[in-house]
Order: structure tokens, then sequence, then C-alpha cells
């Protein structure tokens, strides 16, 4: 079945089991609190078949990962074994947590697309380090100006602000240009350490080469938020015990399809070159699950970050260095107030202007 007979159809389903809650709502929300309990309760078989299904590889600390697409862990046990080399890395500050946050919005304006970033790393030996970068696309000014030059100054434009993925691209490509070039040797990243917006661009694909080779880092990508993986991957998240992890596939595998489909030329044969040693997975340190993407080879050690720095709150057991420095650069940097910064300056240069490149939102009373 196709996406469009698909949403069709979907959409056919809720409008015919939409119901009024109008006279409800207000007393106990529609009973949509009461729907989720009752939902988890219908998922407990589900839930306990997928745990049937990981636990049919588990893998102790001497297993060949050479030929692994999934297997459970018992992320203790892989400590023990693991652990001391970690530790001794922890204390000595060889062990960097990279992160990024927009500085501003992207923001489209006239005659071009504005946006800024900042990239910060941290260690337990070196104090929160930042590097602030602007970024902009802005069509060529044509010298002599006419109606033609105006129409393709206009579609030049447009074809420049109509990509919404090159903000995103571009903190992702920072992020892991300045994992790549810090001295620590054990590496922590936000979100995960391969991206679709860099798998694309063949400027991101020959950062990932230099990531990847031989003598590379021990790089982990961490996911904070399982709520948009897919189902298969949220039921497993559920089945998942305290202090376990779950390699769930290799990403090649879990690319496969789209690769065939979507991905084919340069992106195909990179993937096939390099993606079948990058695991993908999930674990689950304390009460809730993240996930993870790392080198094959690197799983040792990647099993040891996320158990040994795990952060005390329950909810919240990311790697402690990973959200001190998520804490310590939202804390430097506020979008709005940049914002609100520049829609001053725009104000004191012209007037009609900073009518019509802000919010229509700022002028509500």
């Amino acid at each position: 079945m196709g996406k469009s007979s698909t949403s069709q159809k979907i959409f056919k389903y809720v409008l015919e089991h939409a119901k009024d809650v109008t006279d409800t709502f207000d007393i106990n929300l529609g009973d949509i609190p009461q729907d989720v309990v009752t939902s988890r309760q219908q998922a407990e078989p589900h839930i306990k078949n997928v745990r049937q299904l990981m636990e049919k590889k588990v893998l102790t600390p001497d297993a060949d990962l050479s030929s692994v697409d999934f297997g459970l862990i018992d992320m203790a046990k892989w400590a023990e074994v693991y652990g001391e080399p970690i530790r001794q890395a922890l204390k000595s500050g060889n062990v960097v947590a990279v992160d990024g946050t927009p500085l501003l919005q992207p923001q489209r304006f006239l005659t071009t697309q504005v946006y800024a970033c900042a990239i910060g790393t941290l260690t337990y030996r070196d104090l929160l380090a930042l590097k602030a970068q602007v970024v902009k696309t802005q069509a060529d000014q044509e010298l002599f100006q006419n109606m033609e030059a105006t129409i393709r100054h206009i579609e030049e434009t447009e074809r420049l602000s109509s990509s919404r993925s090159w903000p995103a691209a571009f903190m992702e490509y920072k992020e892991r240009e300045t994992a790549y070039k810090h001295h620590a040797k054990h590496v922590l990243i936000d979100g995960p350490l391969i991206t679709q917006n860099l798998l694309t661009q063949t400027e991101g694909r020959n950062l990932y080469e230099k990531m990847l080779v031989a003598n590379r880092k021990c790089y982990v990508g961490v996911t904070k938020d399982l709520r948009f993986a897919d189902t298969e991957e949220r039921y497993e998240a559920v089945a998942l015990r305290t202090g376990e992890l779950f390699i769930r596939n290799t990403e090649y595998n879990v690319m496969k399809e789209r690769l065939e489909k979507d991905y084919k030329g340069a992106v195909k044969t990179w993937s096939e070159d390099y993606l079948r040693d990058i695991f993908r997975g999930i674990y689950k340190p304390g009460r809730k699950a993240f996930g993870f993407q790392c080198h094959r080879d690197d799983l040792p050690s990647v099993v040891c970050l996320l158990s040994m720095d795990c952060h005390p709150q329950p909810g919240h057991e990311i790697p402690f260095l990973l959200e001190q420095v998520d804490a310590k650069i939202r804390g430097r940097y506020r979008p709005t107030e940049t914002m609100s910064a520049i829609e001053a300056t725009l104000a004191r240069h012209n007037m009609d202007e900073f009518y019509d490149e802000t919010e229509e939102r700022m002028f509500r009373k």
C-alpha cells in the first residue's frame, strides 16, 4: 500500500471515529489519560514477545563483534572487564562531550537567510569551550539592475531560501568537525553519530571518512528522546531492563531499503563501505531508555562510557558530561534574546523594515 492510500485510509478512520468531548474535556480531559493507560495495558503481551526476541542473543564481554548485527548486553558485566581505561580517561580529561545550540533560529529576510549557532565542548579537566558561527545564503547581486536582473535575483533568492535542512546540517557538521579536531580520544556527541543531513552531502561524507579511519577516536552519538523513534524501537526500549544495552542492528541494515530506493550513487556506495560497521542501539542505565550509535569496534568502550558517566537524576540518565555541556551552552546563549536585539536594530535603522521582517505576534496587545 502506497503512502497516499495509507494516508487516505487513516484520515477516513479518524473522521469516522472522532468523539465529541466538549462537555467532558474540562472534567476528565476527554478521557485521554485513561486512553493512554489502556493503550499501554493492551501493549503488554507484545512487549513480552519483543523481550523474548531480544533475549535470543545475549552478548558476553568476550563476544566476537565482527559479524554481530544485534544482541543484548549486561552493561555492568562489560564495565567490569573494560571499565578501567574509561575510568582513567574520564579523570584525565580524555573524554569530551560536544553539543551545539542555535544562537539564532533560521531567519528568512527579503534578500537572505541567516542562521547562527554555537558549538561547545567540555571535559572533566577543561572548562566549557565555545565557538560561535554565523552563516547565510544570499543571491548574487548584479551590477546593472534591470527588470530581467530583478526577476533572476528573485528566482535565485527563492531557490536558496526553499531549502530548510541546511541550518541543521551546518550545526551537525560543526559539532562533528569539533569532535574530530578535539584532543580527547573519546567523544560523546549529542544526537546520532551519523545523520541523514550529512550522509547526503559530499562534505559530510568526507568528514565522516576522516572520523572513521582505522586509527579513529571512540565516538558515540546519544539520542535523548525516543518518543519519535519507529514503533519497533519504542517497543524494544520499553522491554529493556535497567542496566541493559541492546544492539538493534547495523545502520546499513536499517537504511538498506531506502538506499536502494532513494540514495543511489555516491551515497549508496559510501554507506556500503562504512555503515555496515555502525551499530544502532538503545540502552537503559536507569529508569529511561536512550538511543546510541557507534562503531562496532568501539562498543566495549562505549558501554562503559554510557554506564559509568550516567547522570543520577531518574529519567535523565544520559552521560553527565553531555548533560553539563548542554546546560552550560544553553545558559550562555538564548536565541529569543538574540532575535530581540536584531529587531531593535532593524527598528532603529528603518521602521518599515522592522514591521516587514518581524512576526505579527509581536504587535498583538
